[in-house]
């Protein structure tokens, strides 16, 4: 259902403290909090005993205690303590997920631990270059399928109409100002260049612009739900430019629900801080507006599902971004199977020398 040996944002930083938050990523509910030492710790929200939630329990040091019955779980998933019982078996354990702090969020690794790598976590140098302002981050609960989300961002055809009235430009240029669609291995990028046209109502109120501008939207995606848009103005009678670097990370939650991040960077009037205020209410407006139609389409899709999309010319990336995902869903598929037949072997050997080493009566 979900690619799980990628990192996924599961917080903002300062969400995450000496108080249990509880998340579900993936479909897996999990349990946040810092150790004494400030590091993030991501467990298994569920407690191996009576499965109830350990995000309602409280920390005793750098260990969870469930709610329900006092067990204790440290940061790595191990069980501590059992109240009453000296014993502890392996069963009692819980699973762990890597945790790693990133600009101002942290990720966690949802697939199998020893395959986790930072290095892996999406390179966005503009978000510590001091030439650019990354003040602005952005999160969304939101009722829809987060490949409907990437399907909406790697689609610039949209934005003329969900965005007519924020970022959006007159729909004409469709048909002259063709989407180019590029594809290297997992990454896909999909840009659309449109000269000479009236800015959209919110770049106009960024830049200051009266006249004409020439614009240039470019699209990158990779996955699982990566996508890193470039969205720059730049007036034609030498009033200046406005250039953003836009990052989405539709975190998904369930099949139907979605942690939508927005990450807003630009490299204009940095230290404008009335300006930072207006971008970041004018993207709140442009969120909602896909928010709305994605959640709009995932309603009919439950309605109808059994309909299939039909594609048209400018789905080239999105088309190419559902075969890459299914691909790579395919791979983790046989290396899950190939995981649990070494296993049923290993035990099988397991339970053969237990049988020649018991003594004959």
């Amino acid at each position: 259902m979900f690619l799980k040996n990628h990192w996924y944002i599961a917080a903002r930083a300062g969400e995450i403290g000496r108080a249990p938050l509880g998340r579900v990523i993936c479909g897996v509910p999990l349990v946040l909090f810092r150790t004494e030492a400030g590091a993030p710790a991501a467990l298994s929200n569920v407690c191996s005993h009576r499965r109830a939630p350990l995000d309602k329990g409280k920390l005793a040091g750098d260990a969870i205690v469930c709610p329900y019955h006092g067990m204790r779980f440290d940061a790595g998933g191990r069980c501590v303590r059992i109240p009453g019982q000296e014993t502890i078996p392996a069963e009692a354990h819980i699973d762990a997920f890597p945790a790693v702090e990133r600009w101002d969020l942290v990720w966690v690794w949802m697939g199998a631990p020893g395959a986790a790598d930072p290095a892996a976590i999406p390179a966005r140098p503009w978000r510590a270059d001091p030439a650019w302002n990354a003040e602005s981050t952005h999160y969304y609960h939101v009722k829809a399928s987060h490949l409907l989300m990437t399907d909406n961002l790697l689609d610039l055809g949209h934005v003329a109409y969900i965005h007519a009235d924020t970022i959006g430009f007159d729909a004409a240029v469709l048909e002259k100002d063709p989407l180019v669609t590029e594809v290297d291995g997992e990454r896909v990028r999909n840009t659309r260049i449109v000269e000479n046209i009236e800015p959209a109502p919110a770049v106009k109120g960024w830049g200051g612009f009266t006249g004409r501008v020439d614009r240039v939207s470019i699209s990158d995606w990779t996955p699982p739900c990566y996508t890193a848009i470039q969205f720059a103005n730049r007036s034609r009678s030498g009033e200046g430019a406005v250039e953003f670097r836009i990052d989405h990370f539709p975190t998904p939650e369930t099949d139907r629900t979605m942690h939508y991040w927005v990450l807003v960077s630009r490299n204009f009037r940095i230290g404008d801080a009335e300006l930072t205020r207006r971008i970041h209410a004018d993207n709140d407006r442009v969120a909602a507006q896909d928010i709305d139609i994605v959640e709009a389409q995932q309603r009919m899709i439950d309605l109808a599902p059994g309909r299939r999309d039909m594609p048209i010319r400018q789905d080239k990336g999105l088309v190419a971004a559902h075969r890459i995902l299914a691909r790579l869903a395919r791979a983790e598929a046989a290396a899950r199977r190939t995981r649990a037949a070494a296993a049923a072997r290993s035990l099988s050997r397991s339970a053969a020398g237990t049988r020649r080493a018991a003594p004959r009566r």
